[in-house]
């Protein structure tokens, strides 16, 4: 196993690390293979004095070898489909029963958080928002709506291993959970326009008292006579 990845936190994050893993040792070994063998044909068949370069027609046997390769990658890309098709399904076709709904609104370059007060309706009177600080519980199925105000963004939780184009126009909704607590990274993953890179925020996984403290305190910030 490659234990490069940044660690995981999602229930869903080993599944994609285990796909990522398995297209690297595949890719890997068929370019350190390939790679090889042609610089053995260099060595043999360098450039000797006296030997003329000849053009050669393809042959039956060279034919037969192509498509020999040719269905032995075909064979292999669809082992990676039938082994990656129940992760796909379970974060992108799979929407489970989810604990809570937050809006996610993409602008060059900020992200807003958006959360329901208690009527659970969003674009009421009685609506929070957190700036570049998107805090969950931890142990929650968490759904994110994801908007964007002007061009294409990539909402992008690296631990969580959830990435999702955010399109203008439209609201796309993606779902995720979590098994620790902590602060975590959050970024945009498409290139937006010159801030970009500016273009950053955290996840901040709490204790379910914790964030329902900070819950608690952002919405008598707001709603009291606080602003933010």
């Amino acid at each position: 196993m490659i234990h490069h990845f940044p660690e995981t936190i999602s229930s869903y994050g080993p599944g994609l690390d285990y796909m990522f893993n398995l297209i690297l040792w595949i890719t890997g070994f068929f370019f350190v293979g390939m790679e090889g063998y042609l610089l053995y044909l260099v060595a043999r068949y360098a450039f000797r004095k006296g030997q003329k370069a000849e053009y050669e027609h393809g042959t039956k046997a060279q034919i037969i070898w192509l498509l020999v390769f040719a269905v032995v990658i075909l064979v292999i890309d669809l082992m990676i489909d039938i082994k990656g098709a129940p992760t796909w399904h379970n974060v992108k076709e799979h929407m489970p029963a989810t604990d809570m709904t937050i809006k996610v609104s993409a602008k060059q370059f900020d992200w807003t958080f958006i959360y329901p007060g208690k009527d659970g309706a969003f674009d009421t009177a009685d609506d929070v928002s957190s700036y570049r600080e998107l805090h969950v519980p931890v142990g929650k199925k968490v759904k994110v709506i994801l908007t964007s105000k002007d061009v294409l963004h990539s909402f992008f939780l690296p631990e969580v291993r959830l990435k999702q184009d955010v399109l203008p126009g439209r609201e796309i909704p993606q779902w995720f959970d979590t098994n620790k607590a902590g602060d975590f990274h959050l970024v945009c993953s498409e290139l937006c326009g010159f801030g970009h890179t500016r273009m950053m925020g955290a996840l901040k996984v709490h204790e379910e008292k914790d964030y329902q403290t900070w819950l608690a305190q952002l919405t008598k910030e707001q709603h009291e006579g606080g602003a933010q």
